[in-house]
């Protein structure tokens, strides 16, 4: 028994040093913290899209004729707004520290696990009321549970963010399931038809012109989801001019990496 507690003794101490969870939602959030103003770059152009091909859409007279224009195209405009913010609400929130944690911490090389084979540095974690150094994150040079290798791979864990709210926002916009599909396309149409009935014309909602009408806004906003999808979303932190926005903070996240022990 007692040879058993010494063999166990070199695991706990390796346990105890890693990054646990606490740790890990702490340092995923720091990093989410730095995403979603990137986040709000992507939609804000997405609105810019959909201002470009919604809006503009020639409303059939036999329409304007008994509704404002001003009514319709309002409803329209507070539905897309409506739709995005409640969309960024949502992907900025607990939701992005969550799929920014599973990148970190699970799935391909997880950054978990003994720290000290081989070793690298020459404590197992700093005395209470000190951070890690810059030195040992520099020193840390294989992935494993610690945040010294958290710091010291962090254009790679940069990298991977990227790749996952790539694939995050084009699954958003997916017809039927996505969450910025239904929070636009069904909201639009179920807009225009409340605006329809409260003028009186509810008879229009079967006239073939003005279900063409519909269908135009709706086919233009889900193409302007496509759209965005494969080009903004493609290209996150891939612009010259996102480098300040998607690198420009190593400075301000390395010392709260650092600070955790």
């Amino acid at each position: 028994m007692f040879r058993k507690l010494i063999l166990l003794l070199p695991l706990v101490a390796s346990l105890t040093s890693a990054c646990e969870p606490l740790c890990r939602h702490a340092i995923s959030q720091t990093l989410a913290d730095r995403y979603i103003p990137v986040i709000h770059l992507a939609v804000n152009e997405l609105h810019e899209s959909l201002n470009t091909n919604v809006y503009h859409i020639t409303i059939p007279d036999k329409l304007s004729n008994t509704v404002p224009e001003k009514e319709l195209q309002d409803g329209i405009r507070n539905t897309i707004e409506d739709g995005l913010d409640d969309f960024t609400m949502q992907a900025t929130g607990a939701m992005l520290e969550e799929g920014i944690y599973q990148t970190l911490f699970s799935g391909d090389q997880p950054f978990k696990g003994d720290c000290n084979s081989p070793k690298r540095l020459d404590r197992k974690k700093p005395n209470e009321g000190e951070d890690w150094t810059r030195e040992e994150c520099e020193k840390m040079d294989y992935i494993c549970g610690n945040p010294p290798s958290i710091c010291h791979f962090l254009d790679m864990i940069k990298t991977r963010i990227v790749v996952y709210l790539r694939g995050y926002l084009m699954e958003q916009t997916q017809f039927g399931s996505g969450l910025l599909f239904q929070s636009l396309a069904p909201n639009m149409k179920q807009s225009i038809h409340s605006t329809i009935i409260r003028y009186g014309a509810g008879s229009l909602l079967t006239d073939a012109d003005i279900m063409a009408y519909v269908n135009n806004i709706i086919s233009n906003t889900i193409h302007s989801l496509d759209v965005w999808s494969h080009t903004t979303v493609q290209d996150i932190c891939a612009r010259p001019e996102d480098s300040d926005i998607c690198d420009g903070w190593d400075e301000m996240v390395i010392p709260e990496i650092l600070r955790w022990p």
